[in-house]
Parts: structure tokens; sequence; C-alpha cells
């Protein structure tokens, strides 16, 4: 073989490890300007483009062909082609979190002014550091921080449903909302997020654990009748205050956090609670934190026919 060809040869396998390199980490997507930094010529970009194996989106941009594309692909190629302080946000951070479907549009964030992109909804604000999460690779706004901007692009009952879903997954807190409300008074969405609030909670229940804000959460977000929450109650001589309760069906439901190091005095307390409600016509139902992410399908299903049941 001809010394120049082997010579080739080399440099063309080289070129290929490079672009490998760079695609594998970034979902198949790879910038001119990061090529170039690694060494590829712009003849090497132009043959690679010509044959099918760099495949143009964008002014600047390609995809490497022997990646998949989906929806990472086209957030990482919006991220790209914004730059290093680019965050995706608003709907597109809510689907990555799965609180909301995927946007055919990418919702990104970026604190510098930028012209219109086709396929890219830019979004000129600042963000801090502790507004941004790195969920699977991808720089998202901090679910705080998304739910409040999709005051800006979502109605009050898809809000509160994205919200319902952050609390059911553990995303946020209310104590995290509240303080989104104060950082963030004074911006555009502020009389959104209020709205939101005021929907999670119209009755202004008190709610005692982060284990009964997820409980209410998954109440309202498959579509329970009212309840009252934390209300005192006399039941066969004695008071208590359910942390759900449904009166006309006589179902009670708590949220049952149970530590393991709990005292076993106090356990024994409940179960006789619970025995003692049974005799005097009510079904309590305790629902755990495994309940809520592992069987949440189950868990609606009994507490469906528990209510029919009653009625």
């Amino acid at each position: 073989m001809h010394p120049g060809g082997a010579k080739s040869w080399d440099l063309r396998i080289g070129t290929e490890a490079v672009i490998a390199s760079i695609a594998s980490r970034q979902d198949g997507r790879v910038t001119r300007a990061q090529l170039v930094a690694a060494g590829v010529t712009d003849r090497e970009i132009a043959h690679r483009v010509a044959t099918g194996s760099l495949r143009r989106l964008r002014r600047g941009l390609f995809a490497v062909s022997s990646h998949e594309g989906g929806v990472r692909g086209r957030i990482r190629a919006a991220l790209l082609t914004v730059g290093e302080d680019a965050a995706a946000s608003h709907l597109s951070a809510a689907g990555r979190y799965g609180i909301r479907g995927d946007p055919l549009v990418v919702d990104v964030t970026c604190p510098r002014w930028l012209p219109r992109r086709d396929g890219i909804r830019l979004h000129q604000r600042p963000l801090d550091a502790d507004e941004i999460r790195i969920v699977d690779g991808l720089p998202l706004t901090s679910p705080a921080r998304t739910l409040f901007d999709l005051g800006t692009v979502l109605g009050t009952d898809g809000h509160v449903k994205a919200a319902n879903e952050a609390f059911v997954k553990r995303l946020i807190t209310i104590e995290d909302l509240r303080a989104a409300r104060v950082r963030y008074a004074r911006r555009n969405g502020s009389s959104a997020f209020e709205r939101l609030l005021a929907a999670l909670d119209p009755e202004g229940r008190e709610v005692r654990s982060p284990l009964e804000t997820r409980l209410n959460a998954f109440l309202r977000a498959r579509g329970f009748p009212p309840w009252e929450s934390n209300v005192l109650l006399r039941i066969g001589g004695q008071t208590i205050r359910p942390d759900v309760l449904w009166r006309k069906e006589r179902v009670i439901v708590e949220a049952d956090g149970r530590n393991p190091h709990l005292s076993p005095l106090t356990f024994d307390s409940d179960r006789r609670r619970d025995r003692r409600l049974q005799v005097e016509g009510w079904q309590p139902v305790r629902v755990t934190s495994r309940d809520l992410s592992l069987r949440p399908d189950e868990l609606e299903a009994d507490l469906w026919a528990l209510l029919r049941r009653s009625a």
C-alpha cells in the first residue's frame, strides 16, 4: 500500500473517533465550532455531509447519522444552538420531568437576546445556578422555576395538573412553591402563580407533612370528589383528626409515613383506632409513600371502590 494512502486512512479513522466522541456526549449532535476545535477540517466536514454521515440540522449544527433523534436529540440540538448559558425550560422542562407531554417546539431560556430560530421557542431571562438542574445529562430549569414559567403558557387547569404531578413525583414541596412566589413576585407570570397556589388548596386545608401534601396532590390529580382535611371528628367517644375525610361516604384516609423506629405504643394506638372506626361504621385506609410511588393505579381503584360501596 502507498505510504500516503495508509496515512490518509489513519487520519480518517481518527476523525471518525473524534466526531463519535463528541456526539456520544451530546445525543448525537455536534457543532462546527466543536469539530474545528478538535482538529476536524472544513473539508472533512463537507465530505461527511456529502456522504450522509453528518446531517446538517441548521447552520453550524449537525447530527451524526448513527445516532437516533427523538425528544432528547431535539432538546440537545436547541441547547447547542443557543449556547452554554441556556437551559431547557417551560413545556420542554416539564416534559423531561414527566409532569407534561413533550412539546414539538423546544423551550429554551437564555439571559441573552437572540433572533428567532425554527423549532425553538426562546425566553430571555437570567438564570441563577440554583435554578438549573442537570437531569439525565440535560440542563433544565428547576421544578419550582419550571412551574412558575408554565403559568405563562398554560391555563389554570393545565397548570394545576402539572403541579399535582410534580407533588406526586416528589419534585417539589409546598414550601418550594411559597419560596418561588416570593422570589418571582414581580415577574411576568406572578398572577398565574398566585392562581395556582389558590387552586391547589381552595379550602385552605392545613397539611401537616410532606406525605400529606403528596396524598392531597394525588387525590386532586386523579379527580376524586371534594374531601375534608385535618378536621376534628368525634367518633365512638374519642376525638380524631383525619388527614383526609369523606364524611358522607364515611371513608377516612391517613398518610402513613411510618417511622421504622416508631414507639410500639403509638403503633398499637393507631391500630386500635382503626378497629374502633370500623366498629362505628367507618372505613379507615392507610396510605404509604410506596403506595403513591409504586402502586398509584391500584390505590386509585381501591379508593374509588370504597367510595362507591359506601355511597
